[in-house]
């Protein structure tokens, strides 16, 4: 069996293929009593409750075949790990690669082709600009091939426990497993392949360079990242104790009409009714209607309830345990290619998307959220869940015996587009502030005067603040 762990040089130098004679394509479909989209792929694979139900493969153009459990391992799959002109090939290639090293590869035998001789079509997909969804990208190149609705309508069904009938036991999982279902769910894997190699084939291939980089975000994500569980769970007890509290108190300011937090129609109705008109209640509306004098006290309580309770980083708590490893490690937390300018995003708990502190002391928040006590945190501040989504990026921890450091580009996606589109005048700008640091240099502060076509220091960071050009893409 190959091993999973690839170098830095694998990855960075891949192996060519001086003639790639044959591609081994593959869909699988699984079931478990984990939800895939809540854990991720890596925990929902490595967990012992995930099984495989079929697998579904093609090698170049001959019919589609499916292997079930019980069934020897095809000779197409030993041939692909053991030929180096071989390549396989998967839309949404990091899930088959964690079923085979978890699932198929322990359980059943299966050998693992090394990863730099994978190749993924959602990957090359979202590299061209098109749809990452499967059944998406078919229908915008228009394929002969399209996803089965019915079929996938019938796998989400097939994949998590149904309800106990009666006179069942409820106690183990349960599952839609009859022999009709069955015949049709390995009906839809066999045209997913059908689909999955009619994209492969009308897909230009990714640049030797971009699969490598491809590689190392499947690296970087297979590594993933070790937290302070914890802390996280002490974080998590806080919130789920507010919680209650914040829509209680809710509900009695506004006479029942708003029962939780998260109810916004109702709050702007009620606010209405309080002559409060708001069409968004999102922290920066929040603000600017606290700044006012003239809002009634419980109105104003009402508005500081829901800026204190919505806070997105305590969302990313549930996130971030659902997805971590038993050894501390949260997986998968990257997407390859997640915007259009080819930068990476988040997935499940948007690492990228971290909470800033506004506390002035982040080590003693970090100290009172870690005692796990809502009573104690809400006697040191008043809004005790902004506070744990102060503490967010202090549960990204280094493992025992390593060093966490921690780095940033400053407007690296405006630089390098400034790069490539030849714009002189805006590296130079950069280039001046990153000497000067003067305020007055701020390469948008640059732009707009450029656009408003006034002198050189005309506009400072406070004097474009409010103004709504700022927010115009031209100066992002």
């Amino acid at each position: 069996m190959h091993s999973p762990v690839t170098t830095l040089r694998d990855l960075l130098m891949p192996d060519i293929v001086p003639q790639q004679q044959h591609v081994l394509h593959r869909d699988f479909e699984t079931r478990s009593s984990l939800l895939l989209k809540t854990v991720g792929t890596h925990r929902y694979a490595s967990d012992p409750r995930s099984e495989i139900l079929c697998v579904a493969f093609a090698v170049d153009d001959d019919p589609a075949q499916l292997w079930r459990p019980g069934d020897p391992v095809p000779p197409e799959f030993t041939e692909a790990a053991c030929n180096p002109s071989w390549v396989v090939a998967a839309h949404n290639d990091s899930f088959e690669t964690a079923i085979e090293r978890h699932i198929l590869g322990p359980r059943y035998g299966f050998p693992l082709v090394p990863p730099e001789r994978h190749r993924c079509t959602m990957a090359t997909a979202l590299a061209l600009g098109l749809p990452a969804r499967l059944d998406a990208v078919a229908d915008a190149l228009e394929l002969s091939n399209r996803r089965d609705a019915a079929g996938q309508r019938l796998m989400l069904q097939m994949t998590k426990p149904r309800r106990a009938r009666k006179d069942e036991d409820a106690t183990g999982a349960l599952w839609f497993d009859d022999d009709e279902r069955l015949d049709r769910l390995y009906s839809y894997c066999r045209q997913d392949v059908e689909t999955e190699r009619e994209l492969f084939e009308r897909l230009a291939p990714l640049s030797p360079s971009e699969h490598a980089l491809w590689l190392l975000s499947g690296a970087i994500n297979d590594r993933g990242f070790h937290i302070d569980r914890a802390f996280a769970e002490a974080a998590r007890k806080i919130a789920q104790a507010a919680a209650p509290e914040i829509d209680l108190e809710l509900a009695e300011l506004t006479g029942g009409a708003v029962t939780s937090i998260g109810q916004i129609a109702r709050m702007q109705s009620w606010l209405a009714q309080q002559n409060c008109t708001v069409k968004s209640l999102d922290k920066k509306a929040i603000g600017k209607l606290l700044d006012k004098d003239d809002i009634a006290p419980s109105v104003r309580r009402v508005l500081v309830l829901r800026q204190g309770g919505a806070q997105a980083a305590v969302k990313k708590l549930e996130a971030l345990l659902a997805r971590a490893g038993a050894d501390d490690r949260l997986r998968g937390a990257f997407k390859y290619h997640g915007a259009a300018t080819g930068r990476w995003s988040g997935e499940g708990y948007q690492p990228q998307n971290l909470k800033r502190p506004a506390v002035d002391d982040v080590d003693a928040a970090i100290a009172a959220v870690a005692t796990g006590d809502y009573q104690h945190v809400k006697a040191l501040y008043e809004r005790p869940l902004a506070v744990v989504g102060d503490c967010s990026r202090s549960m990204i921890t280094a493992a025992p015996g390593h060093v966490l450091i921690g780095a940033d580009f400053s407007s690296i996606e405006s630089r390098v587009l400034a790069w490539v589109a030849g714009e002189t005048w805006k590296l130079d700008s950069y280039r001046r502030f990153d000497a000067s640091q003067d305020p007055r240099d701020e390469p948008y502060c640059i732009t707009a005067r450029k656009i408003f076509r006034v002198p050189d220091g005309t506009y400072t960071k406070e004097s474009l603040a409010g103004h709504a050009s700022v927010h115009s893409p031209i100066l992002a």
